[in-house]
């Protein structure tokens, strides 16, 4: 159901989101990481690629082709290992089968951020290039994302009459449930944002109260749309 590549194209498009949306909600952000970003922002069309391909060049060395290769070998191993569990745990969750027959994470040499595109006939999420560990985490909280956006992310947006940040908001900390159901495969907790900690902790105690996915999205869209 989900297989690690590395696409240097999607990659890049990977920075590119990141140039998109880290300068508008990451200000705490290590500060060459934002350098990085601005740079990758403000060049034109052409210089984009050079840009990525400077921050990205060692990774890219054919000398590095052996380890690549590795990398994507035991990240795809070890989610071989937890992907049964995973997707039975998650669609117990949602309460919905999981919306596409295939999707692919990238391994992405981004500083920091993890974006993708599911809308396309080739749904895709990046995931850290430089831990296989750190990919599957990051793997199971941005197959999360997938769930929202099928399935929950108009509905609830034209529901509660929310903008693009207020959804934003609330499909990233649902994630929390990540911790509360899925502990037992993971090693690092999934990690709230800074300043949604009140919502990450009502979502937590709605959740455990009620196990209703619908019933806490309600809840937790009530509280972003009271709360501005």
């Amino acid at each position: 159901m989900e297989s690690f590549k590395i696409n240097k194209e999607l990659d890049f498009q990977n920075h590119l989101i990141g140039a998109k949306v880290i300068l508008n909600n990451f200000q705490n952000t290590k500060p060459e990481v934002l350098e990085y970003f601005k740079s990758l922002r403000n060049a034109d069309k052409k210089n984009k690629i050079k840009v990525f391909e400077k921050e990205s060049s060692k990774f890219y060395n054919d000398k590095m082709k052996d380890l690549r290769t590795l990398l994507v070998k035991q990240t795809q191993e070890m989610w071989n290992l937890i992907e049964d569990k995973y997707f039975n745990k998650i669609e117990k969750i949602h309460q919905k089968k999981f919306p596409f027959k295939q999707i692919t994470g990238i391994l992405s040499t981004t500083p920091k951020f993890y974006g993708y595109d599911f809308d396309g006939n080739n749904p895709w999420f990046a995931c850290p290039s430089d831990s296989s560990i750190k990919a599957v985490h990051v793997a199971m909280h941005e197959i999360m994302h997938a769930y929202f956006h099928k399935y929950f992310m108009e509905e609830y947006k034209k529901k509660f009459n929310l903008n693009n940040e207020q959804i934003w908001i609330v499909k990233e900390v649902i994630t929390i449930l990540l911790n509360l159901e899925l502990g037992d495969i993971r090693i690092f907790p999934d990690k709230s944002k800074p300043g949604h900690e009140k919502l990450r902790e009502k979502i937590k105690e709605d959740w455990l109260k009620y196990k209703d996915i619908k019933k806490v999205l309600d809840e937790a869209c009530l509280f972003v749309k009271n709360h501005k």
